[in-house]
């Protein structure tokens, strides 16, 4: 494939693609360079520059829809650099990113393009090997609370509520026995399914913001005992880092301290990645797996696909070592208490359709389900049923 305007290059290429004006200098950076709406298509699929137009000869097809730039604009949250509204937490919002408007969040665009280069590749008699990935269903949790009466001042607000008998088996008897540490709970489900992985994000650092509450002891015992159901952790960013991501260094190296090994995965707390270019401090601290790029008010594929991709530098145009894994779905997104206002029949829809998108391109299904939603105490009403579903039907599909 040949991705050029320069016509005396096209014959080296089966498929050639012709740039748009997208990355023209003075063009890129600018309002002037962000997609026109409506969108056309080509072959039902929008794509975000160029025109609608392809052309074939018995040997070559030329391709005017820039697929090439829409993917880099997808991919490197190169909109992020353009739209300046930001919710209460500093996030750009799904409400204000072209795939909402559109509709198409909840199809991985991106991947869609990478099958239309296919086909066209095909039908100049190009032989494409078969595509080795495979569907992975990938169980994240964030250890924002890990308890409820473990503390002095939990133990006070439990015999206040006369709640004596959990509080006190709780303090006494040990994490496993407070109603907030369902990890081992989830842990028991999630190793039922072969192709899946879990990991748990731990959180060291956020002393003055009240957003980081409430802490917790990350060199206590309780929290030992999360990292041996979840050994594979990452760090769990402070909301406090987001704001002042020069401190993400010192948090991967409390947590490095407390595991005994590298720290190499991320997600910040909050979903609060507020500015493409912080980044580059992830790659400072030595992540090179980050798991925060989902929207916190819709769920779907913010990043326009559902694999794992290496992050674009949109300011520097580069492509980085830093491998970013597409969050689809997080539970608080979903329920009625919350952003999505969806009820459990509508919720578990939803995760299906995902997971069918996921499946058909051999993408990485990445959900957060924190410990506390699928607690009794704290629960949103039915995340704990809904977590069962969806193990029970990864399970039975699996079984097929």
């Amino acid at each position: 494939m040949g991705y050029t305007a320069d016509k005396s290059e096209w014959g080296k290429y089966k498929v050639v693609i012709i740039p748009s004006n997208f990355f023209k200098e003075g063009l890129y950076g600018t309002e002037k360079s962000m997609p026109e709406l409506p969108l056309k298509q080509i072959d039902g699929v929008p794509f975000l520059y160029g025109e609608d137009s392809v052309s074939r000869t018995n040997s070559q097809v030329f391709v005017k829809a820039d697929i090439v730039a829409s993917a880099y604009f997808l991919l490197s949250r190169y909109e992020e650099l353009i739209v300046k509204e930001r919710d209460e937490h500093g996030r750009f919002a799904a409400r204000n990113s072209l795939l909402k408007r559109i509709g198409w969040l909840d199809r991985p665009l991106v991947d869609e393009y990478g099958r239309l280069l296919r086909k066209w590749l095909a039908e100049c008699g190009v032989k494409i090997p078969v595509s080795s990935t495979k569907y992975r269903f990938v169980m994240t949790h964030d250890a924002d609370i890990i308890s409820q009466y473990r503390t002095l001042r939990g133990l006070a607000g439990g015999l206040l509520r006369r709640d004596v008998k959990t509080t006190l088996k709780s303090f006494v008897g040990g994490v496993e026995n407070d109603p907030l540490f369902t990890f081992g709970w989830m842990k028991s489900l999630e190793s039922r399914l072969h192709y899946a992985s879990a990991m748990a994000f731990i959180k060291v650092a956020g002393r003055t913001l009240p957003q980081d509450t409430p802490y917790y002891n990350p060199y206590g015992g309780d929290v030992k005992k999360v990292l041996n159901l979840y050994p594979d952790a990452g760090l769990h960013i402070s909301y406090e880092a987001a704001l002042n991501p020069q401190l993400i260094k010192e948090e991967v190296k409390i947590l490095e301290n407390i595991t005994g090994s590298k720290v190499t995965k991320s997600r910040h707390h909050y979903l609060a990645s507020l500015r493409p270019s912080d980044m580059r401090y992830l790659i400072d601290a030595g992540i090179k797996d980050d798991y925060t790029m989902g929207f916190a008010d819709c769920a779907g594929f913010r990043l326009g696909t559902c694999r794992p991709v290496k992050w674009i530098d949109p300011e520097r145009k580069e492509v980085t070592t830093l491998t970013l894994h597409p969050l689809a779905v997080m539970d608080c997104t979903l329920s009625k208490e919350n952003y999505m206002n969806l009820d459990h029949d509508a919720a578990f829809a939803l995760y299906k359709k995902l997971r069918l998108e996921a499946l058909k391109f051999g993408g990485e299904f990445v959900s957060l389900w924190h410990n506390t939603s699928v607690a009794k105490t704290y629960s949103c009403s039915y995340h704990k049923d809904l977590f069962e579903e969806i193990i029970e039907y990864e399970e039975s599909a699996d079984s097929l």
